[in-house]
């Protein structure tokens, strides 16, 4: 949904774990310890066992892959090996933990803002006392990250990997404008004046091309958000705030897009261009020159244009902050997770945090990320040569630059509801039906509702 549509959419064992660096030592040749990063800590079982875990993913080239990536577990414990389901979403966990057999670990996948309502039911355990018992050094996550798995004080979750949202170009168009294909616009209203000038019509006054995808979905409304310093939830506080003047300059920036164009020319041209997603994807098509989205269209390119070129065919920065006029605290990239849940009924906990561990050492990270394209969000791993692909250049210099990073909603009970009004609030909005300060009040009001009833 959204104005104009569009998107690449995107255990028990013997004991707890001993205290761990997080790093392996050196270990002689054959033994479990050559996976990379990971060392085992559970006594081995004397009879065979069979870790059940869970994933979203059916993606049917990762599914391989990873599948003997994970298979690798059984290198450091013969007896053990991992029953590894795929396809597994938010609902099916669900009702597998209502009725007392859930996983003995779970990818979240796209449930990440279910994480809090989960914790409120007891549904997942908290990972604190694993955390500690292992050493693992939660520092070793790049900053925000993993707002999306802590609340009431607790760690809920360990995340995987992360979507950093980006500013994608197809540079060759800039020359029509009279910009060099290198060059980047230097703040939102710069992105926008290009934009236009980069927009196409017909004889008719229809929108052939756009010179800027509009954000169409929640992720990059957040996005936008964002990069105005808008937040959108007080943790001290533990409530919503949607009315933030952050909040309410990017709706108004978006707005004023919407006005340039007019609301039936955007859906016109949404409609007119087809597939939002593969090779037809608006932005990979030259149907729009640039858009935010997230790292995911760097795989959709060596999907589809393999042989595309960094800074020639396609281009990645981060997304250009709004003049100082328009800002309104920090102007942050925003970030969106996929982590890992320990259920809290498994009837193997510690073999659960067992094969986390594993999934969390390099042996998984630093061979199942690479070979997606997808970025890897730990300081000791992302300057690795195998993270070396543009965009993942790119999000690395993001990491270890001056802006901040953010999750824009972090956890809390009832982020899929308050994700939801936010979405439908912003698309009315963008359709002119309510202005971006009613929109907003009434969101917060409905969402504050909602937590009364959590």
């Amino acid at each position: 949904a959204g104005l104009v549509l569009a998107s690449c959419t995107p255990p028990a064992g013997s004991a707890p774990p001993p205290a761990d660096s997080g790093a392996a030592p050196a270990a002689p040749a054959g033994s479990a310890a050559e996976l990379e990063g990971f060392t085992p800590k559970l006594s081995p079982p004397a009879e065979p066992l069979s870790v059940l875990y869970w994933w979203g993913n059916n993606y049917e080239p990762a599914m391989q892959f990873t599948n003997e990536v994970i298979a690798r577990f059984s290198t450091a414990y013969p007896n053990v090996t991992v029953d590894a389901v795929a396809g597994q979403n938010c609902d099916a966990f669900v009702a597998a933990a209502a009725a007392g057999t859930p996983p003995d670990l779970f990818h979240t996948w796209d449930c990440v803002e279910r994480m809090g309502n989960w914790a409120q039911r007891g549904m997942i355990l908290p990972l604190d006392d694993y955390i500690s018992a292992s050493g693992f050094d939660l520092n070793d996550y790049v900053p925000g990250i993993m707002d999306t798995c802590k609340m009431d004080g607790k760690v809920w979750g360990m995340v995987d990997s992360a979507g950093v949202f980006l500013l994608w170009t197809r540079p060759s168009f800039f020359a029509e404008i009279g910009q060099d294909p290198a060059a980047l616009p230097k703040d939102t209203d710069e992105l926008w004046a290009w934009a236009q000038q980069l927009t196409t019509k017909d004889d008719a006054g229809d929108i052939k091309r756009l010179g800027m995808r509009m954000p169409g979905w929640t992720w990059e409304y957040f996005t936008w958000i964002a990069n105005f310093g808008g937040t959108l939830w007080d943790a001290t506080a533990n409530e919503p705030t949607p009315e933030n003047a952050g909040v309410l300059e990017a709706l108004n920036d978006l707005l004023t897009q919407v006005n340039v164009y007019g609301v039936e020319a955007l859906q016109a041209w949404s409609a007119g261009v087809g597939s939002q997603s593969g090779a037809e994807n608006p932005w990979l098509a030259g149907n729009a020159i640039m858009q935010v989205s997230g790292d995911w269209s760097g795989q959709s390119i060596f999907d589809f244009f393999p042989d595309w070129q960094f800074g020639k065919d396609y281009g990645a920065a981060a997304p250009p902050p709004p003049p100082a006029s328009k800002l309104h605290g920090d102007s942050a990239i925003a970030w969106w997770s996929w982590p890992w849940v320990l259920p809290a009924n498994s009837k193997q906990p510690d073999w659960g945090w067992e094969l986390l561990r594993y999934y969390l050492s390099p042996e998984y990270q630093l061979n199942v990320h690479p070979k997606f394209k997808e970025v890897v969000v730990r300081k000791s791993m992302i300057e690795d040569e195998r993270l070396n692909w543009p965009a993942v250049q790119v999000a690395r210099e993001i990491v270890q630059g001056a802006r901040p990073l953010t999750t824009v909603m972090p956890m809390n009970p009832v982020a899929v509801e308050y994700s939801q009004l936010l979405s439908e609030g912003i698309e009315n909005v963008l359709h002119l039906t309510e202005t971006p300060a009613d929109a907003m009040a009434r969101v917060k009001k409905e969402t504050l509702a909602k937590l009364q009833e959590s």
